[in-house]
């Protein structure tokens, strides 16, 4: 187990190395953002200083070598747009916004897909799979920022139940979770719904039946463990999908995380607070699949061979 551990850890740091490295490429691709910090009127030897104060004007090799220096030492640079602001205290700062908007959707996805398709199992009950799946997949259909937008004409518009914009009320939180829950309530469903059928029709789950236990006992007790682990994979696969996705909803819902923060940053070409934004979320995805592969170890021993 610690060698499957130390393994999943080295792999994990040489990702973030690659995103770290990626982040700058992408950063620097883009040219120098002086002309756009800087007032239309500004002149060439103005340019020429920012770029020097920046580090601009620099060979790229030593651009990249100061960049991980930086880093390394927890130095992720100062935003361009708030001079003497850290770029990661901005991005930390929005941090618990976006983590606590995204964890109620997933775990509502994840509970309303597990309370779907276990009720299925259940009842063996055709027309109930056939209406979980129809409706997941229409939702499915419909993009995010446009579904947002259906809920706030709907509830806050009409009928003037919940607010639109911001996360100052509690209710706030409604309609952006149940945005990214019902995204991806169709995927968790129809994987778990095959995985519980697949394991269904393993010796284990005949003997359980022939033992006599009830149905809510082999479903729940004996299949679902098992059947768990395709899901949760996936929607560890799934996050940085999710994570991006959560940038659309953060902006319908006006909801002050990291997704408005970085956006407003590429707009700004503020290149330290993206930057700083692409380490965290990578970081992330990363800890969360590691997380998910120590899962998996510890369920299925199998899992530690592979």
């Amino acid at each position: 187990m610690a060698r499957f551990l130390v393994t999943r850890t080295l792999q994990a740091l040489g990702t973030i190395y690659v995103v770290v490295t990626v982040a700058f490429l992408l950063g620097r691709l883009s040219g120098s953002p002086a002309a756009l910090l800087l007032t239309e009127n500004a002149t060439r030897e103005q340019i020429d200083e920012l770029n020097t104060r920046l580090g601009f004007d620099q060979p790229l090799p030593v651009q990249y070598v100061e960049y991980l220096r930086g880093i390394l030492g927890g130095d992720f640079g100062d935003s361009y747009r708030q001079a003497g602001v850290s770029s990661m205290d901005l991005v930390l700062e929005r941090l618990p916004a976006s983590l606590g908007l995204g964890a109620i959707g997933l775990v509502l996805g994840l509970v309303l897909a597990f309370a779907a398709t276990i009720t299925t199992h259940l009842t063996r009950s055709r027309t109930l799979r056939t209406t979980f799946l129809g409706l997941g997949s229409a939702r499915q259909a419909v993009p995010d920022f446009f579904f947002g937008l259906l809920l706030v004409l709907v509830f806050s518009v009409t009928l003037g139940w919940l607010p639109s914009l911001g996360n100052r009320e509690p209710l706030a939180v409604v309609m952006p979770a149940l945005t990214i829950a019902t995204g991806q309530f169709v995927v968790y469903t129809r994987l778990l719904d095959n995985s519980l059928s697949e394991q269904g029709r393993l010796d284990y789950a005949r003997t359980a039946v022939a033992r006599g236990e009830n149905r809510f006992r082999v479903v729940v007790g004996e299949l679902l463990p098992n059947a768990s682990l395709p899901v949760l994979t996936i929607a560890a696969i799934n996050l940085g999908s999710f994570l991006g996705g959560l940038v659309i909803v953060e902006n319908v819902f006006a909801w002050p995380g990291m997704g408005q923060l970085m956006l407003s940053a590429v707009y700004a070409r503020d290149f330290p607070v993206v930057q700083s934004g692409l380490i965290v979320v990578a970081a992330l995805f990363i800890l969360s699949n590691l997380l998910v592969d120590a899962a998996s170890a510890v369920i299925d021993p199998r899992v530690r061979h592979a």
